[in-house]
């Protein structure tokens, strides 16, 4: 009765509006130029691939931010800036990945800020299940691939999985999910089908991880 009652009313503007343009403005200039300044060997190949990715990244949880808060919430300039940290970090700095954890932190401490992510809604139960389906999904990855083009399952060193670790904690996953399924989906599917919103995203999220300078390059099924 209440949904027929107060039917839900699309914001005014178009799919894109309200993202922080200035910013992601800045934040392309700066991935672009390291770009440019690493084909220029005008720096290192590993601190342009940082700065790349940390700007592409914290574009990404910049717009999350800027979607997912009413007025009055957190900065997305705070949020890329502590993303693009991580990824400078973790090039510059021995132990440095592990500045990519204060991504995660932060927006768990903002997430009564951030309802349209939903980070503050979920009950226990629905945490669950979701660490359930998360566990056998990673599982049946784990398996199907050990099956795929000759990879095999193998432990590697603490020290050379731990960055890989941070970095999809702090950058890869929690960029991507915030923006493509906790902020894009979300618009999209009150504005077109179902099935198109599904499409744009899965298209969105592929784009992404083919150009992720600090993923590898490789045939992977």
């Amino acid at each position: 009765m209440y949904a027929i009652a107060r039917p839900w009313e699309p914001r005014p503007g178009g799919l894109l509006s309200g993202a922080p343009l200035p910013l992601l403005v800045g934040l392309g200039v700066l991935t672009a130029g390291a770009g440019v300044l690493a084909t220029a060997e005008a720096v290192p190949l590993t601190l342009a691939r940082a700065f790349g990715a940390g700007g592409a990244q914290g574009a990404l949880l910049a717009t999350a931010v800027a979607w997912a808060a009413p007025r009055g919430g957190p900065a997305p300039a705070l949020a890329a800036a502590i993303v693009l940290v991580g990824a400078l970090g973790a090039t510059l700095a021995p132990f440095g990945a592990a500045a990519y954890l204060a991504a995660p932190v932060w927006l768990w401490r903002q997430r009564a800020r951030l309802p349209g992510l939903g980070l503050a809604r979920a009950s226990a139960g629905l945490v669950a299940a979701g660490a359930v389906l998360g566990a056998l999904l990673g599982a049946h990855l784990l398996v199907t691939a050990s099956l795929t083009l000759g990879y095999g399952v193998r432990a590697s060193a603490l020290d050379v999985l731990a960055p890989w670790l941070a970095y999809d904690l702090g950058g890869n996953v929690l960029t991507t999910e915030a923006f493509l399924r906790g902020a894009l989906f979300d618009r999209v599917q009150r504005r077109w089908p179902s099935g198109g919103a599904a499409a744009l995203v899965t298209a969105v999220c592929l784009a992404r991880y083919l150009v992720d300078p600090l993923l590898p390059h490789s045939l992977e099924v």
